[in-house]
C-alpha cells in the first residue's frame, strides 16, 4: 500500500534499520501492513520478537480511519492431514 494517512504513518512503515534487517524483530517498527490493513506489532516473541500483530482501525498518530484487514482465502492453505 502507498498511501499514507500522515507523516508519521509513512515514517513508520518505510524506516530501515541496520542493527534489525526484519522488520518484525525491530523494536522502533511499531505497524505492520496486513492484507491491505494495517496492526500493532505484539513484541511477544523470543528475544523481542513480533509474534503477534492487533488489526487498527483508526491511525494511531492521526486518527485517520485505516482500511479493514482483509479476510484470509482459506481454500489457498494446503489440505489437513490430520
Amino acid at each position: 500500500m502507498s498511501f499514507f494517512c500522515c507523516d508519521r504513518m509513512a515514517f513508520d512503515l518505510t524506516q530501515r534499520c541496520e542493527q534489525h534487517p526484519d522488520r518484525d524483530a525491530c523494536p522502533d517498527a511499531m505497524i505492520a501492513p496486513v492484507r491491505g490493513g494495517y496492526g500493532l506489532y505484539v513484541r511477544d516473541g523470543e528475544a523481542g520478537y513480533a509474534d503477534s500483530i492487533i488489526e487498527i482501525a483508526y491511525c494511531p498518530w492521526c486518527g485517520a480511519k485505516l482500511p479493514q484487514v482483509g479476510e484470509i482465502d482459506l481454500s489457498a492453505l494446503p489440505p489437513d492431514d490430520g
